[in-house]
């Protein structure tokens, strides 16, 4: 048998917490736990769905664990703990407590027998005072991640945990390492499609207050209409979509962030996905924007001009030329836009005839697509030689389209 020194990645433990609910929300009012501003929009849940999760807290039945990831504070020393998951339920504890909303009705949300009577309808401060202290009492189950790890042990945790059921997408995970750079903020808020939301007004002014990066859309109509109400924009999926387009409008580029020496000084490890280059392409961004080099992607000025250009494409394929164009080729849509304002340049440039190809790449098959066009579009399945492969073949698509 041979000896192997085993040393695990990770040498610190996971564990376990129980705090109850009032003891979470000094820490919050505090500063020690933070709901990051990268996090999912914490208005996803409706009144109906908050009402239910109060009353779980009130009848003390069980919820799910909160997991937090702790940091030491550079500035302070002090530890800070990052909701990795939870900001939902924490959210919507805060906001009841302060009275910021009222419980559903009976007949909207169906109570269990012992209490329906005594909260349907009311407020935080206008249930029995029984009842409030059974809230913040409640004894809620935190999960802490190991503090201080490397960030590529960390984003591998975060991956792990979102693989086994916890609902923060890939691109939620890299906005949340990566978001310290202006044109990273440029790229979370293009995403933002419903300006009534909390969590969207919140990624607008911290993008603002922070990094001095506006709201870039200047007629976005059409853009909310697009995501409203689908399953698709949980997740800042919106958001990833600008982010592949800035992807596809840089090829030449990408190959240096594949070398090793970049791997090593991001902290961030291509596997051969697609998602490990976005994390690069963003981790990068990021390095840059904090004095590191060296100089790969374009400067936020350059952002803004290709925001003009998605923004353009876009409102006018939506609104007039391909209004069929569906969310679920978001991906496709965004390497198109890269293509067609690298190609055409203008909007105007584009014949009606050649509209008539677009709308069919963008919501037909690879069999039409190759009929029309003589070009196969590649399927991919995650990987981003795959993704590479295409972006090309959009590119040779619309040269083809851009000479008939």
């Amino acid at each position: 048998m041979t000896d192997i020194a085993f040393v695990p990645l990770v040498k610190s433990a996971t564990t376990s917490q129980s705090p109850n609910v009032r003891s979470i929300m000094d820490e919050m009012a505090d500063g020690t736990y933070l709901i990051p501003d990268y996090q999912r929009d914490s208005s996803q849940w409706d009144r109906e769905k908050k009402s239910r999760f109060i009353e779980s807290l009130i009848n003390n039945l069980t919820v799910p664990p909160l997991i937090v990831y702790p940091e030491d504070d550079p500035k302070s020393g002090l530890e800070k703990r990052h909701i990795v998951d939870g900001q939902q339920r924490l959210t919507t504890i805060r906001e009841f407590l302060a009275d910021g909303f009222a419980l559903s009705k009976a007949e909207d949300v169906e109570y269990a027998a012992n209490v329906a009577a005594l909260i349907a309808g009311k407020k935080f401060s206008e249930l029995d005072p029984v009842i409030r202290k059974q809230i913040e009492k409640y004894t809620l189950n935190l999960i802490v991640l190991p503090k201080n790890i490397d960030l590529s042990l960390r984003l591998e945790i975060f991956r792990r945990i979102n693989e086994a059921g916890v609902p923060l997408s890939a691109h939620d995970l890299r906005l949340a390492l990566f978001g310290a750079s202006d044109r990273v903020q440029l790229i979370r808020i293009a995403g933002v499609f419903d300006l009534t939301r909390e969590g969207s007004r919140r990624m607008i002014e911290n993008a603002i207050a922070r990094w001095k990066v506006d709201y870039p859309w200047k007629q976005h109509q059409a853009w909310a209409g697009w995501w409203a109400n689908t399953a698709q924009s949980v997740g800042q999926a919106p958001s990833q979509m600008f982010l592949h387009y800035c992807v596809a409008r840089s090829p030449a580029r990408i190959h240096m962030l594949q070398q090793d020496a970049a791997q090593q000084a991001l902290g961030v490890r291509f596997d051969g996905t697609t998602t490990s280059m976005l994390d690069l392409w963003v981790a990068h961004c990021q390095r840059e924007s904090q004095g590191g080099g060296p100089e790969i992607l374009p400067d936020l000025a350059t952002f803004k001009a290709w925001f003009d250009d998605f923004e353009s494409w876009f409102n006018t394929m939506r609104m007039f030329k391909v209004p069929k164009i569906s969310v679920n080729s978001a991906t496709k849509v965004a390497m198109f836009i890269a293509a067609a304002a690298m190609v055409w340049g203008k909007v105007a440039d584009v014949t009606d005839s050649q509209w008539e190809d677009v709308d069919i790449f963008l919501t037909q098959g690879p069999a039409k697509v190759k009929q029309v066009t003589g070009i196969d579009f590649p399927v991919g399945k995650g990987k981003w030689s795959d993704h590479k492969k295409q972006i090309e073949a959009t590119f040779e698509i619309v040269r083809a389209i851009a000479k008939k």
